[in-house]
């Protein structure tokens, strides 16, 4: 009966539950209609209710709890005094508070984890965008607040972990980079297409993948940052006046510009009692650089004041920054340092193509990160051994790296205010930078999931980029069904486990219940018979090194049952990407030699 119910459960793998019009997922699925008294379920949260629906169609409406609730089902196997802290083979395991969150079924178990059957995940290091900055996401509880990527307040409402699980970095068109697992949901634009969709990332691998796709991210608007109400000390302006085209070494805070207008907001930005005056340097003013002088005596020059206490005075060009102050203000004040930045250090051309050079890569990161969170996007790349000595110097500086910061799209606000500049700038949606370009494999890690308040279900993970929540209040895990790895010790392990009274007897860890170290159901230990197998999370293709693995093996297995002449060594060279190809073409796939989660499943069905 165990290998039976597990079985049943382990033919579920990759079912996936229905969605709504705009691609959100619903948790509309058969196990409710299919499981008698819980066919009011359907729409609801179903994690317990597949396991009664496998119970019921494996005969076991006396041995399961028959509910839909977690919380139900912990005291179901409490009552029947079932209820132990160790795994049990074909039992089920439960999460969180009390066990309320999630369960899922053990199909196999070792000293250190479980395999599981179950039903969307960040890395627990990966940062989540909030009113006062970036935090991990291993750090969020519910109730904590973070910021919507539509400008809506919103709040954590369920913290989810899932233990070990492959996780993917995601790669857009500017360089910004975030991470997640295999099931994780983004919501994106496909170009041609009016209606976003949500998808999880081993479909937007798929999608990224096809010839002349073009996905992107959703728009980012302003980011509000929670505020104390204290003034900043110095203008923002002014403050990015002084670091994108000035100093502030031992000479006092001094800048170069010949442009009017920008010297007269740099005077009207300057505190009571300070004035500009002519740089001297060899006994004569030296042409467009000018000095900011405040009273006389100890301590009458404020600027110089706030600027030590920012950290700010003798820092020399390659090891400028933005305090984080300023990087965290309000969207006024962030874009009045934007604009005082790019009105001396930044540059756009009659195109209207925008960029700002820097000999500091801190600096050039942090103005990335200040356009990133106005609503636009920026790209920072370095050029090595650049002069940047002005014609008017008769010294030529040595040769040193600059960061520039490029294809600067803002659609929101103009980043320039000297009119010189401002009048060429174009608003633009910042759609180039926002298309996804790769999606790859790196490791297994643990991970968890959050659910967010606000009505878009979105959140801004690492380098701004807009990601969607969990498609309810976690407890599902929602979008399927899934095999999966889980710790037994430890953050993400179980609340606790079931005992099943199953007629061939119990095998569990449990010393009172034999204490067997490690076993898999008969079910779990051969590939199920219906449908392909999960797809391994990376790309196998020819690359250096040489890709070698189970994977790789498992396909080339796969394709020489199917009567394909291939060598099955488990490394993936041309012999296995001319065979990938041969049978790409022979059945429409896109023919590129590449053994993505399309080319994976065909090789099954």
């Amino acid at each position: 009966m165990r290998d039976e119910f597990t079985a049943l459960l382990l033919g579920q793998v990759g079912r996936h539950e229905g969605r709504d019009p705009d691609g959100t997922w619903n948790n509309r699925q058969r196990y409710s209609t299919e499981t008698p008294g819980l066919e009011w379920s359907d729409g609801q949260p179903w994690c317990a209710t597949f396991e009664a629906w496998a119970a019921h169609r494996t005969g076991m409406d006396a041995l399961w709890p028959m509910t839909a609730s977690c919380l139900t089902a912990v005291a179901w196997w409490r009552n029947h005094n079932r209820w132990t802290d160790y795994p049990v083979l074909g039992g089920p395991f439960y999460l969180g508070p009390d066990g309320g969150s999630h369960t899922g079924v053990v199909v196999a178990y070792d000293a250190d984890t479980i395999q599981t059957v179950e039903g969307n995940a960040l890395p627990l290091h990966a940062g989540v965008l909030t009113p006062t900055g970036y935090r991990r996401m291993g750090d969020l509880r519910v109730g904590d607040p973070v910021v919507d990527p539509e400008g809506r307040p919103s709040q954590v409402t369920g913290v989810h972990p899932k233990g070990v699980r492959p996780v993917h970095r995601i790669t857009l068109q500017d360089g910004s980079v975030a991470e997640a697992c295999e099931e994780h949901l983004w919501q994106i634009g496909i170009d041609g297409r009016a209606r976003p969709r949500v998808v999880t990332t081993l479909e937007l691998a798929a999608l990224v993948s096809r010839p002349g796709s073009r996905v992107r991210v959703p728009l980012l608007e302003p980011v509000e940052y929670q505020q104390t109400g204290e003034p900043l000390p110095i203008d923002p302006y002014l403050l990015g006046l002084l670091i994108g085209g000035g100093g502030t070494g031992s000479g006092g805070p001094h800048f170069t510009t010949t442009d009017p207008d920008v010297l007269t907001g740099l005077r009207s930005t300057l505190p009571d009692g300070h004035r500009l005056v002519p740089h001297i340097a060899d006994g004569r003013a030296a042409e467009g650089t000018w000095r900011i002088v405040g009273t006389e005596g100890r301590g009458g020059n404020q600027v110089i004041e706030e600027l030590r206490a920012l950290g700010l005075t003798g820092i020399t060009a390659p090891h400028g920054f933005l305090p984080a102050r300023y990087r965290r203000a309000g969207v006024k004040d962030r874009l009045a340092l934007l604009q005082g930045l790019m009105d001396t250090g930044g540059t756009i051309d009659d195109r209207g193509r925008i960029e700002f050079t820097s000999a500091s890569e801190r600096l050039a990161r942090d103005v990335q990160e200040l356009v990133r969170s106005l609503g636009g996007r920026a790209a920072v790349n370095a050029g090595r051994n650049v002069r940047s000595t002005s014609p008017r110097q008769s010294n030529r500086t040595p040769a040193e790296d600059a960061h520039r910061v490029r294809n600067v799209d803002m659609p929101h606000f103009n980043p320039f205010r000297t009119p010189r500049k401002a009048e060429r700038f174009v608003p633009r949606n910042a759609a180039w930078a926002r298309r996804v370009v790769s999606v790859a494999y790196v490791r297994d890690e643990e991970v968890q999931c959050i659910a967010v308040s606000a009505p878009s279900r979105l959140f801004v993970t690492d380098d701004f980029i807009p990601t969607h929540n969990t498609n309810d209040t976690g407890s599902t895990e929602g979008d399927g069904v899934y095999l999966k790895s889980r710790p037994r010790r430890g953050p993400g392990s179980p609340y606790g486990y079931g005992v099943p009274a199953f007629p061939e007897g119990t095998v569990s860890a449990d010393p009172a219940l034999g204490g067997i170290p490690a076993a898999r159901t008969s079910a779990q230990a051969t590939t199920p018979s219906s449908g392909a197998p999960r797809w391994p999370g990376r790309y196998l293709k020819v690359q250096s090194p040489m890709l070698h693995g189970d994977d790789v093996l498992m396909w080339q297995r796969r394709m020489a049952a199917r009567g394909w002449s291939i060598s099955a060594d488990g490394w993936y060279g041309p012999a296995s990407a001319q065979v990938c190809r041969a049978f790409q073409q022979r059945h429409g796939l896109g023919a590129d030699g590449i053994v993505g989660p399309v080319t994976w499943n065909a090789a099954w069905s």
